[in-house]
């Protein structure tokens, strides 16, 4: 992990310290400092600027005098309105920093002792000397491994620090991270965004820990924020990071005050921390992209758009309200109840959908609901969910879909399959339309799918082929190269050592021939006319992804030729 830190230097012996800012930037904390023998000093409780109280009992000299130093960690949490979009910031709370690192610092930096906070936010450090000292707190766990940086300042990692004292028998040390609002805007130092960022995602982790996943299943995890990182396209290194988003390395989370910040939106974080879930513990094929309410999505995107969303309802439960704030005074955004079970027509139901999939999804986690839902009555839990996830999406032939997911689930759960059957074919539109929904699902490829989502050539979901074959596909133009009108699947089954795929098309299209997720091969220039080879092993399967880049609106056909 990267050893340079953002830190927060402080002064004593005030209870309310002022931030000195050191490089690169610096964290505001609210310290509360007591030294004694028997009488420990109780935690800060109000804003005043009084002296902080030190006690001490003289003793007999000790022969090998040690010290001990014992603390709280917090940082303030703000909440959101109740019914309303926006965040609450009269409701601001302190919530406990857990399983922090924390070190003990000599005057020259040499580290004494570590440790780290528990659950409660409680730490203690025993050192065999006394002397001058300071403590550092991490953004940063250790089990699992979590880092909350700084992007913008060189990948700095974020800590609370404190000023250096002089070590007595013991010690009492509390920090709290404070939001630094000043009313209308952000007036002070934000020490406790990378707190509040690193408590949502260690959350997160522990409930795939409780139900069955290991703190080793969980690889490193860099968490990126500043306030400077603002919805603009440009150069991360400045903070224009588009929007928070998973780069398929790192998290990259929005601060922009005013405008866009994410820290105490719980529910996004847990959406982005969900697509590092599933890169680095499960798999997906997503391509990525823009996606939103009422799109018919390549189902790659709509599965892993979906997943965030739900699982943002599941760790977060029973909160199954996604909560995005922004603007001025972050006092407005948007919010929907993921467990809406919402089948109107503009949400367009189906295979395609993010919004069917993660109602499908929180559904066959959740359990009973008030009012009973007819069509649910599954609840499997975070358990059985992680094992399809980690274990038969990342095997499955077949791309990453609800296809996939759900017959999987299926197969480990065969008592509960119709009732799994029911609550997918729930998901079909209200007003009738034979086009939006989706069929009782009977293998990963999703054959005998019925619901077209109004577009033609989108079914079969597999188009089946063999080496020497030509086939004659539609696609549909004008539409983003991550939509459903622009994505084909061919799956086929190899009989040689090598495949050559060719494409004709009056619009631009590009080749990518998977094996189990993996990208083989690719062709993706930019015209219609693409040829890719791949090596194959006989009997194995493939599936060439035809993706179209058309602008025109309308449908345009794609001749695609398989020879071996």
């Amino acid at each position: 992990m990267a050893s340079s830190r953002a830190t927060l230097t402080a002064t004593l012996p005030t209870t309310l310290i002022a931030a000195r800012p050191t490089a690169p930037v610096a964290l505001a904390a609210r310290l509360c400092l007591g030294l004694s023998v028997s009488l420990l000093t109780a935690g800060c409780g109000d804003d005043s600027d009084a002296p902080a109280t030190t006690t001490t009992t003289s003793s007999e000299p000790d022969p090998t005098p040690r010290s001990t130093i014992v603390g709280a960690l917090t940082y303030e949490r703000v909440p959101h309105l109740p019914g309303a979009d926006g965040l609450d910031y009269a409701a601001t709370a302190r919530a406990p920093i857990r399983a922090a690192r924390v070190e003990l610092l000599t005057e020259d930096g040499a580290l004494l002792a570590e440790t780290a906070s528990d659950d409660d936010g409680h730490y203690t450090i025993d050192v065999p000397e006394r002397t001058r000292a300071r403590i550092r707190v991490y953004a940063e766990s250790l089990s699992p491994p979590i880092v909350i940086e700084d992007n913008t300042a060189s990948d700095a990692i974020y800590t609370l620090e404190s000023a250096l004292l002089d070590l007595a028998d013991e010690v009492t040390l509390d920090l709290t991270a404070t939001t630094g609002w000043g009313g209308d805007t952000y007036t002070g130092v934000r020490a406790a965004a990378p707190f509040a960022l690193l408590d949502t995602a260690l959350t997160a982790s522990r409930r795939f820990i409780a139900a069955g996943a290991s703190p080793t299943d969980f690889p490193p995890l860099h968490i990126n924020w500043s306030p400077d990182n603002r919805p603009e396209d440009g150069s991360i290194q400045s903070g224009r990071i588009g929007t928070s988003h998973w780069d398929d390395q790192e998290l990259y989370i929005l601060g922009d005050d005013g405008v866009d910040t994410d820290e105490f939106d719980t529910h996004v974080l847990v959406h982005e921390w969900g697509h590092y879930y599933e890169s680095r513990l499960s798999r997906t094929d997503s391509p990525g992209g823009g996606h939103g309410y009422g799109d018919l999505l390549d189902p790659r995107v709509a599965l892993s758009e979906g997943w965030g969303n739900a699982l943002s309802a599941m760790i977060l439960d029973p909160d199954t309200t996604y909560r995005d704030t922004q603007g001025p005074a972050q006092a407005s955004g948007f919010s929907w109840d993921v467990d809406a079970n919402d089948t109107s027509a503009a949400s367009s139901p189906g295979w395609y959908s993010e919004t069917t999939i993660e109602a499908v999804l929180l559904d066959l986690y959740d359990g009973a609901t008030a009012p009973p839902e007819p069509f649910d009555t599954v609840a499997l839990g975070l358990g059985a969910i992680h094992e399809v996830m980690t274990q038969d999406l990342r095997q499955t032939p077949a791309l990453t879909t609800l296809f996939s997911f759900i017959a999987a689930l299926k197969a480990r759960h065969p008592g509960d399959a119709a009732a799994i059957d029911t609550l997918v074919a729930h998901h079909r539109a209200d007003s009738g339309s034979d086009q939006l929904g989706i069929d009782p699902v009977l293998d990963v490829w999703g054959t005998g799918e019925t619901h077209s989502g109004g577009l033609p050539g989108t079914l079969p979901v597999y188009v089946d082929a063999a080496p020497g074959d030509t086939l004659a596909l539609t696609l549909v133009g004008g539409a983003d190269y991550n939509a459903l009108a622009q994505n084909r699947y061919v799956r086929l089954n190899a009989t040689g050592p090598s495949l050559t795929v060719r494409s004709s098309a009056t619009q631009d299209v590009d080749l990518l021939v998977y094996q189990r997720g993996d990208l083989l091969a690719f062709a993706v220039t930019a015209d219609g006319n693409e040829l890719v080879t791949v090596a194959t092993q006989p009997g194995e399967t493939y599936v060439i992804n035809v993706q179209g880049y058309g602008m025109n609106p309308g449908t345009y056909p794609v001749s695609l030729e398989i020879t071996p």
